[in-house]
């Protein structure tokens, strides 16, 4: 796993323990909250995050970070992404969650930014790439305001409430 032990003055990340999979379990299985976040729509056990927690933990170029404010020892998020090295290395974020209690008080924004930083400076990251569910309203004006644009849409590419969904690529320089 890529460690990503990093902060700034309001946020800091830690790597992902297996001990914290419970508390992640919860997140992941509330879908209501988190499966536009997560891309997971029906709750699954602890053997099916544990199977993603070890694909994630064998991959030197993926990432699997608990967000913290700085002022508390309790989680408040997660993020997960991947490294894609090349000519040009790009990050695909796959999953940022903030905990519904702290939702809308820019925690989201400030793990994006802190994130990005990071990337850019240690890892010489100039461009990352998401992927949006069509219908996620809330989740698509997030990464609007953030700065990212639609830069291709793929037909019915992920099942979400047994209905095949489209997705929109968006993508930001940095």
């Amino acid at each position: 796993m890529l460690r990503l032990n990093i902060e700034d003055e309001f946020i800091h990340f830690v790597d992902i323990k297996r001990e914290q999979l419970p508390e992640i379990l919860q997140w992941y299985n509330n879908v209501k909250e988190f499966k536009y976040a997560t891309g997971i729509d029906k709750p699954i056990d602890m053997k099916d995050l544990i199977r993603k927690y070890e694909e994630v933990a064998i991959c030197s170029s993926e990432f699997f970070v608990g967000i913290y404010r700085n002022d508390a020892k309790k989680m408040i998020g997660i993020l997960k992404g991947r490294l894609k090295s090349s000519d040009h290395p790009v990050v695909w974020i796959s999953s940022i969650a903030i905990d519904p209690g702290m939702q809308g008080q820019g925690y989201g924004g400030m793990a994006l930014d802190l994130l990005l930083k990071y990337l850019r400076q240690v890892s010489h990251i100039r461009t990352v790439y998401i992927s949006v569910v069509e219908g996620n309203n809330i989740g698509m004006r997030f990464w609007v305001k953030k700065g990212f644009q639609t830069i291709r849409k793929i037909e019915k590419y992920i099942t979400i409430d047994e209905r095949k969904q489209n997705v929109f690529i968006m993508a930001k320089h940095i």
